[in-house]
């Protein structure tokens, strides 16, 4: 009996944690110490649900960067959020930058920890061109053991060769997590998101006893003139089925990171507010809380929190207590086939991928019964549909110009709940060829 206990606590311990906890990429940029924007970015990611930021950190010895990280871990003190550090390395590749930041913070009461040793969390944006020599030498520089799970999805047999992985990089790893999972690969055809090369991914840490990360994301959407980038990436009803295709896995993820909280230049944001002080006007331009809201996104957001604590799938999803429903609309405010002559850079790379329809989640409590979903595009009503308890969503085709409009129905036939376009649909562009989505809570 004895034996059987000691073979019992060895497993336990070479296991994978399950800590079920979501956390929201904050792209690190400068937010004014002096106003209360990391405040509310905190108050607002945490009443969401949200354990914490996974910090984007891409120019990590510039003193706005260190001046944002404290402004962010001030405003988490005293609560039960936490902050770790994605390093970018896209935005900058030279590992030896990140040493003094990264180590700076490392011990603070609200950085987050995991694993067994309970050890501060660590994870990337990339691998860069660098070797696992490379990155084992950066670790070392830090002055305690980390719990490191980064996105190394841009090395060789990371979606191919498992064991060949592996065997070069698993010693440095606790866990792993994959950012290019969270949307489907760009096309000019639409195409439907998978958790196929998730689960490749995780049959490999579930084999070698590390975790798994998940991302989670609505779209991509670029338009930057000064790099000559204009790109859309798939869209429509990207988040709810991602959400669905997460909860249904089995074993499941150990942790989710949502793409992203604040990220407007990739058109990803679910914050309600983008600090403009740390944002270029060019980005604005397509992407800002004010014009092109995603925050209606949040509700949906937080039912999927509980149903993935709880380990609950998709239809099982509920609104927060008190509620007997929550939704989101949103579409795109200009109809795929727009010339868009007036602007530069002409339609997106991708545009064909996209689709007329006017996107749609509806999360029904539980025991709640009759409800149908009505939705109405320039005048004319596409579609009404029942829907039931837990997560329901579609891409309702046939979006025309104008005013947009998904009702909740009860029994009788009355709208209980509405959520209605801030912009109307216009057949093309006087400026900007704009794929960013316009998104509108039910209230």
């Amino acid at each position: 009996m004895r034996s059987l206990q000691l073979i019992l606590g060895l497993a336990s311990l070479l296991a994978p944690i399950q800590a079920k906890d979501v956390f929201a990429h904050y792209l690190v940029g400068t937010v004014d110490p002096s106003t209360d924007h990391a405040q509310q970015d905190v108050s607002q990611a945490l009443a969401m649900g949200f354990k914490g930021f996974a910090m984007n950190v891409g120019q990590p010895t510039q003193p706005w960067a260190r001046t944002t990280i404290q402004s962010l871990f001030d405003a988490a003190s005293g609560t039960d959020f936490q902050l770790f550090f994605s390093m970018d390395i896209y935005g900058d590749g030279t590992l030896s930058d990140f040493t003094q930041l990264v180590s700076d913070f490392l011990t603070h009461d609200n950085y987050y920890k995991a694993g067994p040793s309970s050890q501060p969390f660590l994870s990337t944006y990339s691998a860069g061109s660098h070797s696992s020599s490379d990155w084992s030498s950066f670790l070392s520089t830090l002055p305690t053991q980390t719990y490191f799970v980064p996105d190394f999805d841009n090395t060789d047999g990371y979606y191919t060769d498992s064991a060949s992985w592996f065997s070069t990089w698993g010693s440095l790893v606790s866990g792993l997590f994959s950012w290019e999972t969270a949307w489907p690969a760009q096309s000019d055809a639409p195409s439907n998101v998978s958790t196929a090369s998730d689960q490749f991914v995780m049959q490999g840490t579930q084999a070698n006893q590390k975790t798994y990360m998940i991302s989670l994301s609505s779209l991509q959407y670029k338009h930057l003139p000064d790099q000559n980038t204009h790109y859309y990436r798939v869209g429509e009803v990207n988040l709810p089925q991602r959400m669905t295709e997460i909860l249904a896995l089995s074993p499941a993820p150990d942790f989710v990171e949502v793409v992203t909280w604040n990220d407007a230049g990739e058109g990803h944001y679910i914050s309600n507010n983008l600090w403009e002080e740390g944002i270029p006007q060019e980005i604005l331009d397509y992407a800002n809380a004010a014009d092109w809201p995603h925050a209606g996104w949040q509700p949906l957001i937080t039912s999927f929190i509980g149903a993935f604590g709880a380990g609950k799938d998709a239809s099982a999803m509920a609104p927060p207590e008190g509620s007997n429903a929550v939704g989101t609309m949103w579409y795109r405010a200009i109809l795929k086939d727009a010339a868009c002559a007036a602007d530069p850079l002409g339609k997106p790379g991708g545009w064909q991928a996209a689709e007329d329809a006017v996107n749609w989640a509806v999360v029904v409590a539980a025991g709640q019964e009759g409800y149908q979903v009505r939705v109405t595009s320039g005048g004319t009503e596409l579609q009404t549909v029942p829907v039931s308890a837990g997560l329901n969503y579609g891409a309702t085709p046939g979006m025309k110009t104008g005013a947009q409009k998904v009702e909740l129905l009860d029994g009788s036939g009355n709208a209980v709940m509405t959520a209605n376009s801030q912009r109307d649909v216009a057949a093309d562009s006087d400026g900007i060829c704009n794929f960013n989505y316009q998104v509108a809570g039910m209230a």
